[in-house]
């Protein structure tokens, strides 16, 4: 049986879990802010935005994107690296390892993300936390290393709060 296809229905539905999810990450004051396209894109797809506070990296903007048959779960690392890119290189593919739920992956203009994708089905609420919960946890754990090795001469490492 293949995945149901994303539609208006499917996106409201994932609406009602990404709102749920967002009053419990409030309470927590984990969350900033999330912004969601009232209508689908061009290709049919509908868009969520959710800002999230990290450690090292003070925000992470999470692209959540309903496709036909699955929600693209997507967040940018880091912008291209400058310098030590086969060092850097080396050191993701040697986390992408180690990770679960998400990938690192090269994205637009070469810049560095995590992502995932998961059939719309299995979007529920503990499915959502998870992966929200995985992305700040990677993007904490990776970027300050990754900013170090690639962007060296303009990144330093703020100190321990």
């Amino acid at each position: 049986m293949s995945a149901p296809i994303g539609d208006a229905d499917a996106a409201q539905q994932l609406d009602v879990i990404v709102r749920e999810w967002e009053a419990q990450w409030h309470a927590l004051g984990l969350v900033g802010e999330v912004e969601h396209a009232s209508h689908a894109d061009n290709r049919g797809h509908h868009h969520w935005m959710i800002r999230l506070r990290g450690e090292e990296k003070d925000v992470i903007a999470l692209w959540l994107t309903l496709r036909q048959r699955t929600v693209h779960f997507e967040t940018e690392v880091m912008s291209a690296p400058e310098e030590n890119r086969e060092t850097l290189f080396r050191y993701l593919l040697v986390k992408n390892a180690e990770l679960r739920d998400l990938h690192l992956a090269i994205g637009p203009e070469e810049g560095i993300y995590l992502v995932a994708q998961v059939p719309i089905g299995e979007v529920t609420l503990e499915r959502l936390d998870e992966l929200v919960g995985a992305t700040v946890h990677y993007v904490d754990e990776i970027f300050p290393t990754a900013m170090s090795m690639g962007l060296a001469s303009l990144y330093r490492r703020r100190p321990k709060r």
